[in-house]
């Protein structure tokens, strides 16, 4: 079904949580676009809202319905549709007490457009409740975004996670690891290429996982970098970047086999949560602090320029002082340029919300803030280190005089240019001033001479 010109209907989509998300809601968006569906921002009055919703914590589930209570507010006969980690988990919350229209779970969410179109049409679906057990999901769901309006697009190439860290529902909400098949991520990766996308961010729940569920077990994450990094076809795309991996996957080998590949990102956003043993032991990591500092050595050895983002729980039950002390000593040692801090909150259906030693909240926001402080200490420190330095970089946006753009080691730069200049993709800079948040570059040329 599509509309007629005349009934052109508007959607807005929400996305909470992580890049897994960002990059679904992006298929949501595609369903919507081939419907003709007019996509507006969440803020402005739709005909059809969709909140693409997180579950990592408490405070993502407010914030869930906290979107759709606004939704409603703006306008009251706008469909509602709700999807991912916190509807899979309790589609009752959405469907009897915040009334939605649609609720989908981690699963089906492409379904949405469709559905919304038939509400508006008065066409009511025969179940509107599209949540199914995760457990029948054994394959990888292969939906797509049919574009890329930016030069950075999320490529999710793997869902599910067969962890059993102590705190984190996301596998119950999510199943087991499923990869997806090299050539559905190809063509995905030559449509972005043929677009304005100058950098693929490789997305998923646990993507050191790619290829463990495939019957050809060689074909693993770094097999899948090689083969996309050969790839005639991707010639326009300037950086492929990994999302989030485990410590435990940078072993020796992996970083050799990287090191030769030049369009890989120089950076890597660990899933290093803490650096005490006793706290690893206990959220049930599969690395130990010394794995870490081994493994990350190395690699600093063998990949130039390598920078290191983290996520980083603190406040998790048991956790001392002392422990707490030794994150805050890696996040020195490793020279961690950001970190994601997560406030330890309890999920009901984890191991670790019945430990001994659950920690108060004064302690978590006072650890909290401490870290945020020593990590951006340390990102001034290195951007006083890279004064004079040349990158190439890649845009993101314009406004004010500036316009923002990353390194490929993934340092925050801002360039500047006359209020209606359009910068380009990809340029080369070079650095002439910094402060705690950015660098400051100014143009060298505009020719493509090859990423730092």
């Amino acid at each position: 079904m599509k509309m007629p010109d005349k009934q052109k209907f508007s959607a807005g989509v929400c996305t909470l949580g992580c890049r897994v998300n960002q990059y679904e809601s992006e298929c949501i968006i595609s369903e919507f676009d081939a419907l003709g569906f007019e996509m507006k921002d969440f803020g402005d009055i739709c005909d059809v809202y969709v909140i693409n919703t997180c579950a990592v914590t408490a405070g993502s589930d407010k914030k869930s319905k906290q979107m759709i209570r606004r939704a409603k507010n703006r306008n009251k006969n706008a469909v509602i549709a709700v999807c991912g980690c916190f509807s899979q988990n309790s589609p009752e919350a959405f469907k009897a007490e915040l009334s939605a229209d649609i609720v989908a779970g981690t699963t089906e969410k492409t379904k949405i457009p469709a559905l919304a179109l038939g509400v508006l049409n008065n066409i009511r679906p025969e179940n509107s409740v599209l949540v199914k057990n995760i457990g029948g999901y054994d394959t990888y769901e292969n939906i797509s975004a049919c574009r890329s309006k930016k030069t950075r697009a999320y490529l999710k190439i793997q869902d599910g996670c067969d962890g059993k860290c102590s705190y984190c529902i996301i596998p119950k909400l999510r199943g087991r690891a499923k990869s997806r098949e090299y050539a559905h991520i190809f063509a995905e990766a030559k449509r972005f290429c043929e677009t304005s996308c100058r950098e693929i961010v490789l997305t998923g729940i646990e993507i050191s996982s790619y290829g463990k569920d495939f019957e050809n077990r060689d074909f693993d994450l770094m097999a899948l970098l090689e083969k996309l990094h050969a790839e005639p076809a991707l010639g326009g795309i300037a950086s492929i970047r990994l999302s989030s991996v485990d410590p435990s996957l940078i072993k020796m080998d992996f970083v050799d086999r990287l090191a030769s590949l030049g369009k890989i990102a120089n950076h890597f956003h660990l899933s290093l949560q803490s650096g005490s043993n006793g706290i690893l032991n206990s959220m049930r990591r599969k690395y130990s602090a010394e794995t870490v500092m081994e493994n990350i050595g190395y690699a600093k050895q063998k990949i130039k320029g390598l920078n290191l983002t983290a996520d980083i729980i603190v406040g998790f039950p048991g956790e001392t002082e002392k422990d707490f002390e030794k994150t805050v000593e890696m996040a020195r040692l490793l020279n961690i340029y950001h970190a994601h801090i997560f406030k330890y909150s309890k999920r009901p259906g984890t191991e670790a919300a019945g430990f001994a030693g659950q920690v108060g909240e004064e302690i978590k926001n006072a650890r909290s803030g401490e870290i945020s402080k020593v990590c951006g200490n340390i990102k001034e420190k290195i951007h006083s280190e890279n004064l004079g330095k040349e990158f190439e970089v890649i845009a993101e946006e314009a406004g004010g005089g500036y316009y923002t753009a990353k390194t490929k080691n993934f340092f925050d730069v801002k360039i500047k240019i006359d209020e209606n200049q359009r910068p380009p993709a990809t340029e080369k800079i070079k650095i002439f001033d910094y402060d705690r948040d950015f660098l400051y570059g100014i143009r060298v040329d505009n020719r493509h001479m090859g990423m730092v």
